[in-house]
């Protein structure tokens, strides 16, 4: 009963010139394509308060992208106004009502208004935003209307073409149903954003979006220059320069013909196989031919394929120095970031998401953990300026980062690297343990030769699987602990025959099997941290670190779950450090 009173509500006229529009689920929709219909669209803009918004290009169907549909609502007007009908539109961007427009999942729209129009709302309301700050596992339109509503949305028409004309039915019912329902959404989410004190929030989400959408419009700007070498592909940076040369050149084909086909560039062909195509064609020293290249795409055929081909044999006979020089690139800032930091960060980040019930990246992304990890961007307060934390945000981190103590001492170390492997659940364990096996097979120094491992406790990696193929491969070296200062290393044929509870509990060769005389092919050790630099804390006794001391020359290899890395620890002189660490990254 509340949301149909709502929707009556919401969807009731609200101007005396208003027509019926909204009759249940075939609202009507009115199409703006002339001066006339202008006018009157005008006429109740001019008067209210607010608007929806949404927008459709068409970069999927045509070289050069138009903004092509605009659909706006208010109350039960919605109409469809065509921006590529020759009207001049400037005295729409001031109406009243775009003081503050509702959209879902504005980026695109906002960036299409801009380019297009030069026009950027002074307010708006994205419902994408805030299902996310509501926690919504599902954000997009579709599966809001169905929640709320009960309503499943037609998304036939999601990649049409919008600039054909006249707009099918189909398109037409589309496109309103694009708006009609995001009022109603709006009203229901600031009841509930309201209910979490999670308002403020929102607004100045949104007012980041237009901040955000204003600097990407500068950023464009530096960067005409810079669509001027387009066919720099994404994967080509470490090109040599006639893999370049040919690249280019097979780019500028491409754009020609999109350009001639009036299509979208990807459409010609796939940035992967012009990539493809610039290496194996550089390694040809004679004139290139089709049966050089990859597989060619169907349509590149006939006239096509021949004046494809002239193209890169030309560019392939062109002097070097006509050749394109490399990207001189700017150096990246300078930065001293704590991955230690960073890591109990992101920590402190996912617990507090759990609690409030929404995605971590709401409360900090990868590259605002990186700046808040920063030391050289000084104190908390300056971190979050430097991350461009919105306020919303620095208020729940402040408390946040008091809890930011990185264990210092090894005694610390270790009881932080204990409490997070009893945390991890049996799950975790055996998906990390399964990798690490993968990892173990495939690393060369444990391929021949006896190699000197270990029985895991409950808490350590579970490598049993790998120790039994040593064994039965007559390979398998175990330990056994002689006295409170030195263990011993054993050849085990058979790992439920050959072992038995030994000194910590912990399963070792029987006191009959003859102690391994000689030196290993490598050692897989144990530990309770690791440091991705190699650096190693054990478990204190320092059994490890003695026996290593006498094998410098033998690799030695740690293994870890991910809860055990660090990325460094201090060493001191006893400490024997690993050649590699294996763990799941």
């Amino acid at each position: 009963m509340f949301i149909k009173s709502l929707l009556a509500k919401l969807l009731s006229p609200k101007y005396k010139e208003e027509v019926a529009g909204f009759i249940d689920k075939n609202p009507e929709h009115i199409l703006v394509n002339n001066k006339s219909s202008f006018k009157k669209m005008l006429s109740v803009l001019s008067k209210a308060s607010s608007c929806v918004m949404d927008t459709e290009a068409d970069s999927m169907h045509h070289y050069q992208e138009k903004l092509s549909l605009i659909q706006i609502s208010v109350g039960k007007y919605h109409w469809l106004l065509d921006p590529l009908c020759g009207l001049n539109m400037k005295a729409l961007w001031k109406c009243k009502a775009f003081k503050q427009i509702t959209f879902h999942a504005c980026d695109y729209d906002l960036r299409l208004l801009a380019r297009f129009h030069e026009f950027y709302p002074e307010h708006i309301y994205d419902t994408s935003v805030a299902a996310k700050l509501l926690g919504e596992k599902q954000t997009g339109l579709a599966a809001l209307v169905d929640k709320y509503f009960g309503i499943k949305l037609d998304k036939d028409n999601q990649r049409a073409d919008w600039t054909k004309r006249p707009l099918s039915p189909e398109m037409c019912r589309y496109a309103v149903l694009d708006t009609i329902f995001l009022d109603a959404i709006k009203e229901l989410q600031c009841e509930q954003l309201e209910q979490l004190g999670r308002m403020d929030w929102l607004r100045e989400s949104c007012e980041n979006l237009l901040i955000n959408s204003k600097r990407n419009k500068n950023d464009a700007l530096e960067g005409e220059e810079e669509e001027k070498e387009g066919w720099r592909l994404k994967g080509s940076n470490a090109f040599k320069p006639l893999e370049m040369q040919l690249l280019r050149a097979i780019w500028q084909w491409r754009d020609r013909e999109a350009k001639r086909r009036d299509c979208a560039a990807y459409r010609v062909l796939s940035p992967y196989f012009l990539l493809a195509v610039a290496k194996a064609a550089a390694k040809v020293k004679r004139k290139i031919g089709e049966n050089d290249l990859p597989k060619l795409p169907r349509n590149l055929k006939g006239r096509l394929l021949q004046s494809f081909m002239e193209d890169l044999n030309a560019a392939a006979k062109a002097p070097a120095s006509k050749f394109p020089s490399p990207v001189i690139r700017k150096a990246s800032p300078r930065t001293a970031i704590n991955e230690d930091l960073r890591e109990k960060l992101r920590e402190l980040r996912n617990e507090k998401a759990a609690q409030l019930k929404i995605d971590s990246g709401l409360l900090a992304k990868q590259s605002q953990l990186n700046s808040l990890a920063d030391a050289l961007n000084g104190s908390w307060e300056e971190k979050f300026k430097a991350a461009e934390l919105m306020n919303w945000q620095r208020e729940i981190w402040r408390d946040l980062v008091e809890k930011a103590v990185l264990p210092q001492t090894t005694n610390e170390l270790r009881a932080w690297a204990k409490e997070r492997l009893l945390a991890m659940s049996p799950e975790c364990k055996a998906k990390e343990s399964e990798k690490l096996l993968q990892g173990l097979s495939i690393r060369p120094a444990l391929d021949s030769g006896f190699v000197a491992a270990f029985y895991p406790t409950e808490i350590e990696p579970q490598i049993v699987p790998f120790l039994k193929e040593l064994a039965d491969e007559g390979r398998l070296l175990l330990p056994r602990v002689l006295d409170k200062q030195n263990l011993e290393f054993v050849q085990v044929r058979n790992i439920e025959e050959d072992l038995q509870p030994g000194a910590f509990g912990i399963m070792e060769p029987k006191p009959g099997l003859p102690a391994f005389e000689g030196a290993p092919a490598a050692f897989l050790v144990p530990g309770i941290v690791f440091g991705k630099d190699g650096s190693r804390i054990g478990h204190g006794a320092g059994y490890y670190d003695r026996f290593l001391a006498n094998f410098k020359t033998v690799p030695k290899l740690g293994i870890a779950y991910s809860a055990q890395m660090r990325s460094s620890l201090l060493q001191n002189a006893t400490d024997i450090r690993m050649n590699e660490i294996i763990w799941v990254k």
